[in-house]
């Protein structure tokens, strides 16, 4: 059962649970990167207690498990609409999803050179894979994959596709420690060791009609510090242990699709804050966004007013970008990606009444 309409937002037939927890992924994704808020800078590093506090209160946001949350809610949403045994329309499929992705990552592409990044756009350590594309990347490899997958489900089970996928992809993390590199056979790689995790996601939307309401809110708030806590054991086990990322991120996934599937419970009973759920809407040009504002603002000469307010700034400048990008790029391709859809079921159903007639 969809969740009701949410006061301050319209009905689109959206599991708003979701847009709040893809806005707060993708400013977690942006804080890892640009720094958490600093409310110890400025204490003295030359002591130990000094570089204690600081390096803790730094180490409490990584953003690579936030990447991993967005896998699971990924496969959710593509297969949602999808996970009945019902005629799959593959054109209209492939047409949506890359007019969806690919505009606004051509957009983000092309602003980056122009705002200076040399980095090479093809190449074995190129932007498009030695970044947050990294992601897009391995989801593009999803959605190829997606109607075979469907396909295989809708012959047997889950069971058929996550048993070996995760075994292929455990044995792959080991043997292959070094994957995401940033070259693209690393992206190619960290998409089959992390395949499963999406899978989870695609497994979730077939549970989510059945999910039993959970009312507590002490539960929930367990499981989002768990959530947390596991990020911060992998962020542990790699930097200090050397474990591999893509070997922990296969597991953390198992942890997320946990996390999430109680989001999705808690949200039958409670609404998330609307802010956050409308703000979920353009959580992409976010993480999109995110790298290409932070080189425009070091080029900018602003003042320095201190830490707390430089940081506020331009936090406040990031989101404004981002939000800018959505309006302008992507929330038009959206359209375009719908108006797509639209034509090709018009011109469905047309062929059908002329084959009834015939």
């Amino acid at each position: 059962m969809k969740q009701a309409s949410v006061p301050g937002l319209k009905n689109q037939g959206r599991y708003f649970i979701l847009d709040a927890l893809r806005f707060f992924l993708a400013l977690w994704v942006t804080m890892g990167h640009f720094g958490v808020f600093p409310l110890f800078a400025g204490v003295d590093t030359a002591t130990r207690f000094g570089r204690l506090l600081q390096h803790g209160w730094s180490s409490l946001v990584w953003g690579v498990p936030a990447v991993i949350g967005f896998f699971v809610i990924s496969g959710f949403c593509i297969h949602l609409p999808f996970r009945r045994d019902e005629p799959f329309p593959v054109g209209r499929y492939y047409a949506r999803r890359y007019i969806r992705i690919l505009v606004p990552v051509a957009a983000a592409l092309l602003i980056a050179r122009l705002l200076g990044d040399r980095h090479p756009i093809i190449g074995p350590h190129s932007i498009l894979w030695n970044s947050v594309l990294w992601s897009l990347a391995c989801e593009e490899i999803y959605y190829a994959v997606y109607p075979l997958a469907r396909f295989v489900r809708n012959r047997s089970s889950w069971g058929m596709l996550l048993v070996p996928t995760f075994l292929v992809g455990a044995v792959l993390a080991s043997l292959r420690p070094e994957a995401l590199d940033g070259t693209a056979l690393g992206t190619v790689e960290a998409a089959v060791i992390l395949f499963p995790v999406w899978l989870l996601g695609c497994v979730l939307a077939e549970q989510s009609d059945h999910l039993s309401a959970l009312e507590s809110p002490w539960v929930i708030w367990r499981w989002r510090f768990l959530a947390w806590f596991g990020s911060w054991i992998c962020e542990m086990l790699h930097f200090k242990g050397k474990i591999s990322l893509t070997e922990l991120m296969l597991w953390f996934g198992i942890l997320a699709y946990f996390w999430i599937k109680n989001e999705l419970a808690y949200s039958k009973l409670h609404h998330p804050w609307a802010p956050l759920a409308s703000a979920g809407l353009w959580s992409y040009s976010l993480y999109l966004m995110h790298p290409p504002a932070m080189l425009l603002l070091s080029k900018l000469p602003l003042p320095r007013l201190g830490y707390i307010l430089d940081w506020s700034f331009s936090m406040a400048f990031i989101l404004a970008i981002a939000y800018f990008f959505y309006l302008m790029v992507e929330r038009p391709s959206h359209r375009v990606a719908r108006s797509i859809m639209v034509i090709a079921g018009q011109r469905i159903a047309s062929s059908g009444k002329v084959a009834e007639s015939i």
